[in-house]
């Protein structure tokens, strides 16, 4: 049986279809379905695989961008030496 103080912290909440508490209630299943979501991603390991593809995505795209600056470095010396 609930006691004293849990029935002060009631919150009534009216059962009626108005846009008003039906907009309330929308936003509140948001807000602790985002919730939910959240602690299950927080509890979800990341598995070997998907760090190294992580990884290596990282490592091949400074890659290239390093191969490109070379390319435009290259270029533009032999423009100036022209």
């Amino acid at each position: 049986m609930p006691t004293q103080s849990d029935r002060q912290d009631y919150q009534w909440r009216p059962n009626d279809n108005s846009v008003r508490t039906q907009l309330r209630y929308d936003l509140e299943a948001e807000h602790w379905t985002r919730a939910f979501k959240s602690a299950q991603m927080k509890q979800q390991s990341v598995s070997l695989g998907e760090s190294l593809s992580i990884i290596g995505m990282v490592i091949s795209l400074l890659a290239s961008v390093i191969v490109l600056i070379v390319v435009v470095l290259v270029d533009l010396i032999k423009w100036v030496r022209s």
